[in-house]
């Protein structure tokens, strides 16, 4: 009996995250055929002959507006909010935001928006990867479709850079901007933590309740991913590079009455990490966003941390407009 459930959990999760043509997509224009991106979102279709399962958005302002400039790549992870089976669903959330933020972002930032179109599995085992946070299981499933979706991404945006130049010589920044809220906002912080000297600028808000640590280890305590930063190599082959992350200009902001915590669910965090962060830094997640702070000071990092009083779990206008003036100054 246990064999059939076995297999019929195999098939289901099969069916679940196998299934990455979208009809969402189908109207939606390929940046590799259109005849030109300017002023409307295309899509980069999944290739998993190229080591990337999932499909990208790409939103290119006017040719106007980037006339005689570099824009930079501007990657925001996408995060529906809940976990879902459903691929269309996934798919419709991301190009509603999509076409909602990207017009604003690129007509004030010299920029081309990309976003994600990952999956967060809902059935069996699955659940507990939190592919919109770039969580721990992550960086260590052996299901190829979901694991390292930040080499995944970086790979869509290395073609994405291609295709632009080759098709209509817009040349982008050598370097990305990162910007995401809530488990986006966990996937934005870690990405850059992973791979800081790719990135120009960091927007964080509300990440889960804890920014990665740039610390491998604190009061004698190993920090592991994505607690912190001490097994790295472990997971990725390379090192911390506390020298690169130390460059990067970086905005964490929060609501003061935002309770909007990962760190107590499974699907967030494991639970020696759970009891590791609250022994270290506490339960109460405004006491760690104070704390983490600190982290970030005594590693000497480029980061800004802002709480915006009486504001819950949400963006206010107040908070957009402070991430754009930032983001404007340091991708000069």
């Amino acid at each position: 009996m246990k064999i059939w459930y076995s297999l019929l959990a195999v098939l289901i999760l099969f069916s679940a995250c196998s299934h990455k043509k979208s009809h969402k997509l189908k109207h939606i224009p390929s940046l590799q055929t259109i005849d030109k991106p300017y002023g409307q979102l295309t899509k980069l279709e999944a290739d998993t002959t190229n080591v990337r399962d999932w499909p990208f958005l790409v939103y290119t302002p006017s040719e106007e507006r980037i006339k005689n400039e570099t824009p930079t790549i501007l990657f925001v992870p996408n995060n529906s909010g809940k976990a879902s089976d459903n691929f269309e669903w996934q798919a419709k959330q991301a190009i509603k935001r999509a076409r909602r933020e990207a017009p604003e972002l690129t007509e004030q930032l010299p920029v081309i928006y990309v976003t994600s179109i990952f999956p967060r599995p809902l059935e069996y085992e699955q659940w507990r990867i939190y592919t919109h946070a770039l969580d721990r299981d992550v960086m260590t499933t052996e299901h190829q479709a979901l694991s390292r979706l930040d080499l995944q991404t970086i790979e869509a945006i290395n073609e994405i850079k291609d295709i632009l130049k080759k098709r209509w010589n817009i040349k982008t920044d050598p370097k990305i901007a990162v910007l995401g809220f809530s488990a986006a906002g966990m996937f934005a912080n870690r990405f850059t933590a992973l791979h800081p000297a790719m990135v120009k600028a960091a927007v964080v808000g509300s990440p889960g309740g804890w920014p990665i640590a740039p610390q491998g280890e604190w009061k004698g305590k190993a920090l592991r991913y994505p607690v912190g930063t001490a097994d790295f190599k472990e997971l990725t082959g390379k090192p911390f590079d506390l020298e690169a992350f130390q460059k990067i200009p970086m905005l964490f902001f929060i609501g003061s009455d935002d309770t909007n915590d990962a760190v107590p669910y499974d699907d967030g965090y494991d639970k020696a990490d759970q009891e590791l962060i609250y022994s270290l830094f506490g339960k109460d997640m405004q006491q760690r966003w104070a704390e983490s702070e600190k982290l970030y000071q005594a590693d000497s990092t480029n980061a800004t941390f802002k709480t915006y009083e009486g504001v819950g779990h949400k963006v206010t206008d107040q908070m957009k407009e402070d991430a754009i003036l930032f983001l404007k100054k340091n991708l000069q």
